[in-house]
């Protein structure tokens, strides 16, 4: 595989900065923006500068606006404004070769065969205790991506709910969340593979999968659509954080918060409203995990960067870290030349930091859903946080460095400290 293709499988976050101005006589060119806001702050300051609403969270307390770039001043200074920021365009630098044609009969599924990285992370072993299920079904990993492929047998039975929240729109239609793209499509593969007679299986092949579309066919999309995808990973299907009112969130049989949110993307902007959705995301009890990004850079994009998530780097098959694999991570998983699953029932091998990061949310789903079961609920994240770096297979420099981290991420000797 060439050092292109590997490169394009990491999403590029690219900050858009102020637009070009309109031609006299021309309507004035608009901007989107992430409006941090307060109680008491009103659209109609939005409406009345000439612009409109895209989408809020009150979860979050953001609004996403497109407004006249002239208007932007002055909507930072309207009552109930914390902060104004430029959204930010997030694509696939390139997308990914293209799934067969829709009108293609289905392929004949293959025979199953284990990743290499599955064995490497020593998953199979983990299974004896865990395989991903949680006795309550409380164990769910939120994949913010270019969708999942509904129908892939190698999926389907562990897919418990979609949503796209698209240019702020937010669906749970499967046509609106199917993958167009392919990425999203593999990394579910390997987070939550079946173990079955076909195909691939994944880390966890029991635990349940929310696809949260982020990202377009093209593999563009915004900040704001991210922090949309967060909070539809806190709310669930039901729509409701929270909907017993005991304070508990992640972990907890009564709520279908994710425990788990993998985001296999990464970027160079870096929006206080981003990192302020990651930390209430953190503060339920939801364990985060991101790709470190693919630039070979000496620290990780973002959201990798923020100290509230797991930054994954990759490694080989001889375990050795390629030049592309950002430095500064976490941990590092297995990303060169993974085979997973892939949209219209097929399989592809692809390479990247966006394929070392599932193998780690399959870890954490792997450790939590073993605790769960034996002692009747989930670690906080940095408990979670503390057993992976303890149980990694420390490479490079003993101890922890930068082109390693704390190691290559362990699922057997995780899940053991897990539940000893």
């Amino acid at each position: 595989m060439s050092v292109k293709t590997i490169i394009g499988l990491s999403v590029v976050l690219i900050f858009m900065g102020t637009l070009v101005g309109s031609a006299e006589g021309a309507p004035p060119e608009k901007v989107r923006v992430v409006i941090t806001v307060e109680e008491d702050f009103s659209s109609e300051a939005i409406t009345s500068a000439g612009g409109r609403v895209v989408s809020s969270s009150e979860l979050f307390h953001i609004v996403v606006a497109e407004l006249p770039e002239k208007a932007v001043s002055s909507l930072q200074r309207s009552q109930g404004v914390v902060k104004v920021e430029y959204d930010s365009a997030v694509h696939l630098s390139k997308k990914p070769p293209a799934p067969p044609g829709k009108n293609k009969p289905a392929p004949q599924q293959p025979p199953q065969q284990t990743p290499w990285g599955i064995t490497r992370i020593g998953a199979t072993t983990a299974w004896s205790s865990s395989n991903g299920s949680s006795d309550d079904g409380v164990i769910e990993v939120a994949i913010l991506d270019t969708g999942i492929d509904p129908d892939h047998p190698d999926l389907k039975a562990n897919l418990k709910w979609g949503v796209s929240v698209i240019r702020g729109r937010i669906s749970t239609s499967p046509k609106d969340y199917k993958d167009k793209n392919g990425h999203g499509t593999h990394v579910a593969g390997t987070v939550a593979a079946l173990n079955n007679n076909i195909g691939v299986v994944g880390v966890a092949p029991a635990v349940e999968i929310y696809a949260i579309r982020v990202l377009g066919a093209s593999g563009s999309g915004t900040y704001g659509d991210i922090i949309l995808g967060i909070e539809q990973a806190l709310l669930g299907p039901d729509g409701v954080l929270d909907s017993d009112g005991d304070g508990a969130v992640a972990g907890d049989p009564d709520d279908d918060s994710a425990e788990v949110i993998s985001m296999s993307l990464s970027g160079s902007a870096d929006l206080s409203s981003l990192h302020s959705a990651i930390v209430t995301a953190y503060g339920y009890g939801v364990v985060i995990v991101a790709a470190s990004g693919n630039d070979g850079s000496a620290q990780p994009g973002y959201p990798a960067a923020y100290s509230e998530v797991i930054a994954v780097g990759a490694t080989d098959s001889s375990d050795q870290v390629p030049w592309w694999s950002n430095r500064g991570v976490e941990l590092t998983a297995p990303g060169v030349g993974v085979q997973s699953t892939y949209p219209d029932d097929t399989y592809n091998t692809l390479s990247g930091t966006s394929m070392a990061t599932p193998h780690v949310s399959g870890v954490v789903a792997l450790v939590q859903a073993a605790r769960y079961n034996i002692y009747g609920g989930v670690l906080q994240p940095a408990s979670v946080r503390s057993i992976l770096h303890s149980t990694a297979d420390d490479k490079g420099t003993q101890g922890y460095d930068t082109i390693y981290g704390y190691g290559i991420v362990r699922a057997d000797r995780a899940v053991g400290a897990a539940t000893s």
